[in-house]
């Protein structure tokens, strides 16, 4: 009981640039709800602490309006939180929640479903992913990232396809990164490989930078290829993505279900134990990680 009521704090999650300002709005977001909820304030009461709809307080307590430091001020001192320790860490929070993403130079080549992923996964201490039909976004090449964006797009400008592929491979810095970059574990079916996207050289191409890739990433990269054979692939035909953080206690586990033109968040906790489950399933039936590149070497005889 005596732990239940102890003050929420925020001290336990670490100022870390690297992981972005979407991870610390949202773990921001999420402390002061907490921070509210302990002192029994209302949503409508502090809502009128700072002039401001309910609305606009839950979008706050979700990480999905900017966090202004006036208004945190004021959430703070209705709250009860006095500690300096404690509002120096939030003041610090909410600078870094302030600063651009990424992403950001590129924000308009970046379909609206997509930006919460962007913004969270370099937060990520691992990632599952799972694609049925495509080389996962992360690892594509310039050319096999525009074949598709434009397959998917057939009307947009040479220049919107030329940003949406540069967004792709921006991503993949993130695992390049010296200080606690993601561990990334891609599962794909095996008819990725033999499904032409553009020409054969373009394949041949695709396929080798894959395997330049596993060289120049061996801790941080895990490629696993799925084969056609086994019943479990063919029953998902959607992407999976399962985001695990380094901080599970203010930024719970995230699972994105990518659609045509949307995507589904998911973070409740039943919902991300269910699809990690599927994801390990779809890792137990694929080809072990030792025999992934003789697999890219067998793709890449057959796009020569």
């Amino acid at each position: 009981m005596a732990a239940e009521r102890m003050a929420p704090s925020i001290l336990r999650f670490p100022h870390r640039p690297q992981w972005g300002p979407g991870a610390h709005r949202k773990a921001l977001a999420g402390h002061l709800r907490r921070c509210r909820d302990h002192a029994g304030v209302a949503s409508r009461l502090a809502a009128g602490h700072i002039g401001a709809s309910e609305s606009t307080l839950s979008r706050m307590e979700t990480g999905l309006a900017a966090l202004k430091q006036g208004d945190i001020e004021q959430l703070l001192q209705l709250y009860g939180v006095a500690d300096r320790r404690e509002c120096e860490r939030i003041a610090v929070l909410v600078h870094e929640a302030a600063q651009p993403d990424a992403w950001q130079p590129l924000a308009h080549a970046a379909a609206p479903y997509l930006r919460p992923l962007l913004g969270m996964e370099p937060a990520a201490r691992r990632i599952i992913s799972y694609e049925p039909q495509l080389v996962p976004g992360w690892l594509q090449t310039t050319e096999y990232a525009q074949t598709v964006i434009r397959a998917a797009h057939p009307t947009a400008p040479a220049k919107e396809v030329e940003e949406r592929a540069r967004l792709r491979l921006l991503r993949l810095q993130m695992l390049r990164r010296q200080t606690d970059p993601p561990v990334l574990l891609a599962v794909m079916d095996s008819e990725v490989l033999r499904r032409q996207v553009g020409s054969p050289g373009v394949m041949y191409r695709q396929v080798q930078h894959l395997l330049d890739l596993l060289t120049e990433l061996p801790y941080q990269l895990h490629l696993r290829i799925a084969p056609l054979e086994a019943g479990a692939v063919g029953a998902i035909g959607h992407p999976i993505v399962h985001l695990r953080f380094f901080t599970p206690e203010y930024l719970p586990d995230m699972v994105y279900l990518e659609q045509y033109e949307g995507a589904v968040y998911d973070e409740k906790p039943a919902s991300s134990e269910r699809y990690l489950a599927v994801l390990n399933n779809l890792c137990a039936v694929a080809s072990l990680a030792q025999h992934t590149r003789s697999l890219l070497e067998e793709a890449l005889r057959y796009w020569r």
